[in-house]
């Protein structure tokens, strides 16, 4: 049962206020994109913090497993296995970079190197930013 907006004692204009860096806005088209080439929960959640460091171009920012998991709540191995479905359905790619001889290949992680991604091109482009 509904109750009359004069029973409920509120202030105007009370916002929610939350804590730094444990707000993530998700945009519609990427929730569109992840909904229809079906990501799996743990894609979800791992797609959720890297919203928090996407630039304007597309690109997501550096961040490490290790912070992934602290921040989401999950463990090493579903983080793993949310960025490999992320990958698989086409909703994230690494980013292309050249080497010293000049021949592009895809960001790879190695020891004291945390891989960049980008949002794909297709995913990206169906985002609209106003």
């Amino acid at each position: 049962m509904q109750v009359p907006g004069t029973q409920i004692d509120q202030k105007p204009f009370e916002y929610a206020r939350y804590p730094k860096s444990t707000f993530t806005i998700m945009p519609d088209g990427l929730i569109a994109a992840l909904a229809e080439r079906q990501v799996g929960r743990n894609g979800w959640v791992v797609m959720a913090v890297l919203c928090k460091m996407t630039h304007a171009n597309g690109m997501l920012g550096i961040v490490s497993a290790k912070r992934v998991s602290e921040q989401a709540g999950i463990s090493l191995a579903q983080v793993a296995r949310g960025m490999r479905d992320l990958k698989k359905r086409g909703i994230i790619a690494p980013i292309i970079r050249k080497n010293a001889k000049g021949y592009r290949h895809p960001d790879k992680s190695s020891f004291g190197h945390v891989a960049q991604y980008c949002i794909c091109k297709d995913v990206w482009s169906g985002i609209q930013r106003d």
